[in-house]
This record gives structure tokens, C-alpha cells and sequence, in this order.
């Protein structure tokens, strides 16, 4: 906590949670077992867009067998593969929180510890689906947990963002696998960072850190995006740089749970549709 999330460094540490039950059962197949009648919101990230559709899981996990795309090819339309991306799923099924066991709690600010699982976002998709590079909306910091498959990040410091071809509020167009030069040469001085991200590995990227992500194989997932007051300072400072009203709003909610300490039984239900929020 010390050396890396108070610091703000990024960090991977390997096997982290390959203890936990969720890393040893946790498959598309397991899922749509159990919960496989789960209307779900499935996302289609296009060129500047993202569209939403609704999915039963099972539904979805018949869509993941039957994908073929290899774990080598970079396609250039891979990143409008329907992709179950950013749901919170662990919030919605609660019981599933319970196969991520003994959590980490401690990582995390005091009002997020209780219930951790409710601020938790999931991701599930076949091999070759990619978010583009971003940083988190909130300016928060983000824990990663990969318990099936193996993805890939590549990460790249906060304050190299203007060196990626920066679109809106948190999205950029430069492709770190397939960087064009001639369109963006600024991003020569970036120093990207590839990470192989492996079943059961947790990893840590401090507040704003851009990211693209490629999974090399079916994968299943979830993260936590969470505030200090340090960081939700630094957020709130940032309001008038083009920061989206929503995402204002949300972090003013987030400071009366983690600066003014109000109760979670007030914050959690206004700050609850964030895990909804498609920016």
C-alpha cells in the first residue's frame, strides 16, 4: 500500500487471488450454469461509439464458444466484438462475491469495504476483444482481478495522455499495438508498458493511467475503481478540464461517502447507476 497504491506506482502481483474459489470454477460454462437466465448488458465498442444490447448469459456464453478469432490476430475491427464489458454482475448476483475469498479489503478506502462487491465492475468475452486505450472515468484508482483466461494491458503513465491522440473525456485514438506514427508522431516519446495479465494475478494502475486491453484467450474478470481523498481531491480539481457532468456529479457523491463519511446506505444508492454509466 505503501510502495505502490499511496505512492500512485503501478504494480502486478502474480497470483494474487489464485487461492480464491472463483479462479478454480469460474468458466462461461460455470456461469451459465448458475446463472446462465441473467439478462445482461453486452457492448459493442465501435469507432467513437459504443453501442448497448441486452443478452441472456446463456445467450452470450453460446456466442463465446463459438467464436474462432486466434489469440495473435490483431483486427482491426476486433474491438466491435460484442463484449460483456463493465457490467456489476457481483453486484447484481451477490452470492458470487463469496468465491472471492479471503478479498483484500485493506487495499481499498474505508467506506468501500463492507460491501466491496457492489462497486465492482465485470468483464467476460472470447479471445481477440479489446477496449481501446482510456483512462477510468472517475480519476479513481482500479484493482484488477483476472480469474479465467489471460489478458493483456498496455499501460501508459497519466501525464503522457497528451501524447495519445486524446478524444473526449477518456478515450484516445492512438492503437498501441498498431501506433501511426504519421497521424500521431507525439506518441514516439510515450513509454508504454506491456503487461501479460494471467488467471488468478491482481494488478494495480494508479488514478488516470491509460490502458488498452486484449484478451488472448476466452477471459473472465472484474475490477474495483475506488477513491482516496487524495485522489478524489485531485479528481474534483479537474472538474473544469472538460470533466462530463455525470462524472462530477459521481465524484461529488463519492466525497460525501469518503471525505464527509456519510453512511453507504445514502451514498451507495445515488452513486449505484455510475456502475451503469456508458462514457
Amino acid at each position: 500500500m505503501a510502495n505502490y497504491r499511496d505512492a500512485m506506482r503501478p504494480v502486478l502481483l502474480r497470483g494474487a487471488c489464485a487461492a480464491w474459489k472463483a479462479c478454480k470454477c469460474w468458466s462461461p460454462q460455470y456461469l451459465d450454469q448458475n446463472i446462465g437466465s441473467l439478462t445482461v448488458p453486452v457492448k459493442t465498442l465501435g469507432s467513437g461509439d459504443i453501442k448497448v444490447s441486452s443478452w441472456r448469459l446463456t445467450e452470450y456464453v453460446r456466442f463465446i464458444k463459438e467464436q474462432r478469432l486466434g489469440a495473435d490476430e490483431v483486427s482491426s475491427n476486433a474491438g466491435a466484438v460484442p463484449y460483456c464489458h463493465d457490467i456489476p454482475l457481483l453486484g447484481l448476483v451477490e452470492t458470487l462475491a463469496e468465491d472471492c475469498q479471503p478479498f483484500p479489503t485493506e487495499f481499498l478506502s474505508p467506506s468501500y469495504r463492507q460491501h466491496w462487491w457492489r462497486y465492482s465492475q465485470f468483464f467476460m468475452g472470447p479471445a481477440g476483444t479489446i477496449t481501446p486505450l482510456h483512462f477510468d472515468s472517475l480519476l479513481s484508482h482500479n484493482l484488477f482481478f483476472q480469474i479465467h483466461g489471460t489478458k493483456t494491458f498496455t499501460i501508459i503513465p497519466p501525464n503522457q495522455a497528451d501524447l495519445c491522440g486524446r478524444r473526449g473525456w477518456r478515450w484516445f485514438d492512438v492503437d498501441p499495438e498498431r501506433p501511426d506514427y504519421a497521424r500521431f508522431p507525439e506518441y514516439r516519446q510515450a513509454t508504454p508498458a506491456i503487461v501479460t495479465v494471467s488467471a488468478g494475478d491482481m494488478l494495480y494502475m494508479p488514478p488516470g493511467t491509460l490502458h488498452h486491453v486484449r484478451s488472448l484467450s476466452t477471459s473472465i474478470s472484474f475490477n474495483i475503481d475506488w477513491h482516496t481523498e487524495r485522489s478524489l481531491s485531485d479528481a474534483l480539481a479537474q472538474s473544469s478540464s472538460g470533466m462530463p457532468k455525470e462524472v462530477i456529479y459521481y465524484n461529488a457523491i463519492t466525497a460525501l461517502a469518503v471525505i464527509a463519511k456519510m453512511p453507504e446506505a445514502i451514498t451507495f444508492p445515488l452513486y449505484r447507476p455510475y456502475l451503469s454509466y456508458v462514457s
